[in-house]
């Protein structure tokens, strides 16, 4: 996916080796779904008849590129949804300005902390998300700022490092 923070779940079927997307869903066998993450949110969702990766940040989460891919997955076929949240910045080490925390928390209070850190858990955002729809999760709960065996796009900028990313990838 060529991701770009928005809220747009592609159905692929592997004719095209990249779409402009944040999240892509496919039933067809054998077709790796790849998500690049360095602080956003990989989420992995598996079903018997397809399977779709998510990136989610705070700009994704808001606008609703989970529901979307949940609502593009169930569209192929309605089965039992899971997902997985993998590795991706913690409560702790999220902080935004207090504006940005008041807005997002007001829209998915899920994500809020508390007035004072002005933190946001994008990581129970999400879950928040996946939960109303019915979709059982698994959070990793592993926070990429905090692991250095993880990339960290925050903590990259902080201390000067190179960039990188962690990609999840599933398939059916």
């Amino acid at each position: 996916m060529n991701q770009t923070h928005s809220n747009v779940a592609l159905i692929v079927d592997g004719s095209s080796s990249s779409v402009d997307a944040d999240a892509i869903v496919t039933t067809q066998k054998g077709i790796g779904l790849a998500v690049l993450v360095g602080d956003c949110l990989p989420i992995l969702l598996r079903s018997s008849h397809g399977v779709a990766a998510i990136h989610a940040g705070r700009a994704g989460m808001v606008t609703g590129v989970v529901p979307a891919a949940v609502h593009a997955l169930r569209g192929l076929g309605n089965s039992k949804i899971k997902a997985i949240i993998g590795p991706s910045i913690c409560s702790e080490c999220y902080e935004v300005s207090p504006e940005m925390y008041a807005q997002v928390s007001s829209l998915i209070p899920a994500s809020a902390t508390n007035l004072d850190a002005h933190c946001l858990d994008l990581q129970s955002g999400v879950a928040s998300q996946l939960t109303s729809e019915g979709i059982e999760v698994l959070n990793m709960g592993i926070c990429t700022k905090e692991a250095s065996e993880f990339y960290s796009h925050r903590r990259s900028l902080a201390a000067g490092l190179e960039q990188g990313r962690q990609v999840g990838i599933i398939y059916l």
